[in-house]
């Protein structure tokens, strides 16, 4: 007798390794489980899997900076609104106040509702997605706007930010800056100088150059000096010379209190060198709302509750306030204008990596997908093997002598 056992199950085998093959390719959709079945191919596939992972992980980062646009949007749109002229504002209630016909009782529901108004302001200018504040500039970890210890008597509130904006990828190796900071949002511009001409600044104001880095005086009040990303001088020191210090009267001190003005001569060899003094908003608001109560505010924020201002001294005050909160209101206008240009950036990056997103998965599809069509077919005739090789199996184990023996 033939023996075929070694033979069968060698052919058999065979048949069980192609149809665990289209198994797996039928229900994975893939046309190759090991890499080692067509290194070349492998070798594409995992080329485009891996920039389809790439291209979605930009993808959620833009999402999330998109949300935190909307929002710094939204932030920014109210915070106009309540520095304009409508229905509860800021600018209208400085109108009102200027009304010669206002009782000091007026006065005072003012001085309140402005306080409202500016916990408003505190509010949205620290507002947070995912534990980020949005108008913080660099470090996003850092709460933007920080009432001071004394802020129930000084209503002093300071920038803890900085003028450096987050970069955020848009395609691998590209970057682009997004939103806008506090500079933005709550500040205005008292001074500006280019190379070549004087800059003139005020006690308190806060010092930003054409790269955004911050620049302060030194101990003695003799250098501005720059300061790098991290808040720290720079080493060695990069600093210009202050060239005239004068006393210039707060606004109505009367006389009493006063607060330093800086001069420095920007060397016009600095070509490109720009110098801003950016203003706290909040230090206006506080002295409008002193005024309001009937008092002078000193340098450091306080009222001075010695003498009571006179109905002219108030309206004078507040006449003051009205143009510098138009004047933020502009600052704030263009800086929302800046911020819609950087999200539209961010929309358009959007939607070319949700495009990109697409074609990579058709291309690997393409690339790495099983031809169904061809595996049915391949399945179809692999059942047929089957069955022909299960048959000859049958036939030949009933050939035996004994149905030969008479």
């Amino acid at each position: 007798m033939i023996d075929t056992s070694r033979s069968m199950l060698f052919h058999i085998g065979n048949l069980n390794t192609e149809s665990q093959r289209i198994s797996y390719q039928m229900a994975t959709g893939e046309n190759q489980e090991l890499g080692s079945e067509d290194a070349m191919l492998h070798a594409r596939l995992i080329n485009i899997e891996d920039k389809l992972r790439v291209t979605e992980s930009l993808k959620l980062q833009i999402t999330k900076s998109n949300v935190m646009n909307e929002v710094a949007d939204s932030s920014m749109e109210e915070l106009k609104r309540l520095l304009g002229t409508g229905t509860n504002t800021i600018q209208t209630d400085l109108l009102k106040g200027l009304n010669s016909g206002m009782q000091r009782s007026d006065m005072l529901a003012l001085a309140t509702n402005l306080r409202g108004m500016r916990e408003n302001m505190i509010d949205m200018v620290n507002v947070r997605v995912d534990n980020e504040y949005v108008f913080a500039g660099s470090n996003t970890t850092e709460q933007t706007m920080t009432k001071d210890a004394a802020f129930p008597l000084n209503g002093q509130i300071e920038f803890d930010g900085d003028g450096f904006l987050r970069k955020i990828a848009v395609q691998p190796g590209s970057y682009r800056d997004r939103g806008v900071t506090a500079y933005d949002v709550v500040f205005y511009t008292a001074s500006k100088a280019n190379a070549g001409e004087t800059f003139t600044f005020s006690e308190g104001e806060r010092i930003i150059d054409e790269s955004g880095y911050e620049w302060k005086l030194n101990g003695a009040g003799t250098m501005l000096q720059q300061y790098d990303h991290n808040g720290i001088i720079f080493h060695p020191p990069v600093e210009e010379p202050i060239s005239a210090t004068t006393a210039q009267v707060y606004p109505n001190a009367d006389g009493q209190e006063t607060k330093a003005t800086y001069s420095i001569n920007v060397p016009a060899a600095s070509a490109g060198r720009v110098f801003e003094a950016k203003h706290n908003y909040f230090d206006d608001l506080n002295i409008i709302i002193n005024a309001l109560e009937g008092y002078r505010t000193a340098p450091d924020g306080q009222k001075d509750t010695g003498i009571e201002l006179t109905d002219e001294e108030v309206r004078k005050t507040l006449s003051n306030g009205l143009g510098l909160t138009s004047k933020q209101f502009d600052a704030t206008n263009i800086g929302h204008g800046e911020l819609g240009g950087r999200n539209a950036v961010f929309e358009v990056a959007y939607e070319k990596l949700t495009s990109q997103e697409t074609h990579y998965n058709i291309l690997l599809q393409e690339t790495g997908g099983a031809d169904m069509a061809k595996l049915a077919m391949e399945s179809k005739s692999l059942e047929m093997t089957y069955q022909a090789l299960y048959s000859t199996i049958s036939k030949m184990n009933s050939m035996s002598l004994v149905n030969f023996i008479n």
